[in-house]
């Protein structure tokens, strides 16, 4: 799979569980993400970039968000989708597990990249379920 910093794909989820937006400007980093979370069923829209971002999130049904911690410009990436869809679950990705400074607050959670696959799962399965759970309510 080939992933460019413009490139955005949308697939349909399986199993109605959500779409997912992962957002990171390191093109390798991205392309082995992705292929991972569609081999565990999800669908993912693909965002090397602040303005690809954007354009995936008013463009396509977005459930959550997987945000690279270090990409340049992640806070106010992590901002700009919180203002355009407050309830919108953004999981940021770091080398260490902790959320810097800036973004307490506006993400739903942190998984650090050493951590066990399975956490990172157990995260997004929790926090589509939690955004089910909320447009419910509404």
């Amino acid at each position: 799979m080939q992933v460019t910093a413009a490139s955005t794909s949308v697939a349909t989820l399986k199993h109605g569980v959500g779409t997912l937006l992962c957002i990171d400007d390191r093109t390798y980093a991205l392309a082995t993400r992705v292929e991972w979370l569609r081999a565990h069923g999800f669908t993912v829209v693909v965002a090397a970039s602040i303005e690809s971002a954007l354009d995936a999130l008013l463009t396509s049904p977005i459930d959550c968000v997987l945000l690279d911690c270090h990409m340049a410009g992640a806070a106010v990436v992590a901002r700009l989708l919180k203002r355009i869809r407050p309830s919108l679950p953004v999981i940021m990705l770091a080398s260490y597990c902790g959320v810097p400074c800036p973004l307490l607050g506006v993400v739903t959670a942190c998984v650090g990249k050493g951590e066990a696959q399975a956490a990172l799962l157990h995260k997004l399965r929790s926090a589509l379920r939690a955004g089910d759970l909320g447009r419910k309510a509404a």
